[in-house]
């Protein structure tokens, strides 16, 4: 752990339940052909979801399971849907338009949880929350297909204590968070390829902080979420090397091994599944 580094301690998360139509019309049919043997098990997804779900709360957060939405395929990365630092949130704005839809409940639920609420109005802004990393000190945000420069302009000014850096994030990938990932205070998971070494030299080179890096050699293995402490990552039974990789850079941290499981099959990864605040 780098000295002088904290992160936020969270209380509560939110999940949402999985729509059938995912398995037909989730967004990553747009990256990807979809094809037969990668069709979502939907019984199993809910299965992989419940247990995801299971372990936020034996983590001692207070879950909040919204309802599925059969018109957004979608809903269940509510990631993507809003950030929230301490007790403010920004109410996102996806790219997509079905996917704008999922905002709404999550917006209500954020203002019932007695948070200062704010929401992207501007039509020419988009934003994602899977482009934004928050390291405790300051934002990195991708500049990416799903998040532009107003985006980003209005996440500085609801949030002006902390810089904002921008991080080119280029296709297929279409969040930073399948680039790089906070795994613990001061220390970030990089994808040991080129977008992921790319991205870790404007980290290195923007930032006042001093970040450590660990390097992750999977590409499917970097996603990972830190929760009060534990760090929660891929399953050695998936990614043994990227699983060691975590394992031998944060020793003293308590870590789960987990994973998204039939989700990964429209490009979900561990922190897309939940906000945490």
């Amino acid at each position: 752990m780098s000295e002088g580094h904290s992160l936020p301690q969270y209380s509560r998360a939110i999940v949402r339940e999985i729509p059938d139509s995912i398995r037909d019309h989730s967004e990553a049919f747009k990256w990807k052909k979809r094809r037969e043997k990668d069709m979502i098990d939907l019984g199993k997804a809910r299965e992989d979801h419940a247990r995801y779900t299971q372990t936020l709360r034996d983590l001692g957060l207070d879950v909040t399971v919204l309802p599925a939405d059969e018109s957004t395929p979608d809903c269940p990365f509510v990631e993507d849907t809003c950030v929230v630092v301490g007790n403010r949130a920004l109410v996102t704005r996806p790219v997509d338009k079905t996917r704008r839809k999922e905002v709404d409940c999550v917006e209500k639920l954020l203002k019932d949880s007695g948070l200062e609420v704010h929401r992207i109005r501007d039509k020419g802004a988009t934003l994602e929350g899977g482009d934004v990393i928050f390291t405790g000190k300051e934002f990195f945000v991708g500049d990416s297909t799903q998040s532009n420069k107003a985006g980003r302009k209005i996440l500085a000014e609801t949030f002006p204590d902390y810089p904002v850096t921008s991080i080119p994030v280029e296709p297929p990938e279409f969040h930073l968070k399948g680039v790089v990932c906070c795994a613990g205070p001061g220390v970030i998971a990089v994808g040991n390829h080129k977008s992921g070494r790319k991205a870790w030299e404007i980290i290195r080179k923007s930032s006042s902080c001093t970040y450590e890096a660990l390097w992750v050699p999977d590409y499917l293995g970097l996603n990972c979420i830190h929760v009060n402490g534990t760090v929660i990552h891929c399953r050695a039974e998936d990614w043994p090397n990227s699983c060691k990789a975590f394992a031998d850079k944060l020793p003293e941290h308590k870590r789960i091994e987990l994973t998204v499981g039939e989700l990964t099959k429209v490009d979900a990864g561990l922190s897309c599944c939940s906000v945490l605040f």
